[in-house]
């Protein structure tokens, strides 16, 4: 009897060794295709002009400070 019980020990761990093996050799390619893919992204991605992008954003800040300064103005007067 006890030896059937060593047997389904000695089982179970293999099987959970095998199990968490499978998993971790899973992950390491799947951590090794992301870097490739993002490396080959980087390497082939045209670069963006950073004077735009700058422009772009400040014409937009400027833009959302006068249209929330419009809000609180239209709120104050709501409570006269």
């Amino acid at each position: 009897m006890s030896q059937t019980v060593e047997n389904l020990v000695s089982q179970g761990f293999e099987l959970a060794i095998f199990g968490m093996g499978t998993v971790f050799v899973f992950l390491t390619l799947l951590i090794l295709a992301t870097h490739g893919m993002s490396r080959l992204v980087q390497k082939y991605e045209p670069e963006t002009p950073k004077t735009a992008v700058k422009t772009a954003t400040h014409k937009v800040d400027r833009h959302l400070i006068e249209v929330i300064a419009a809000a609180i103005a239209q709120h104050r007067n709501e409570g006269d």
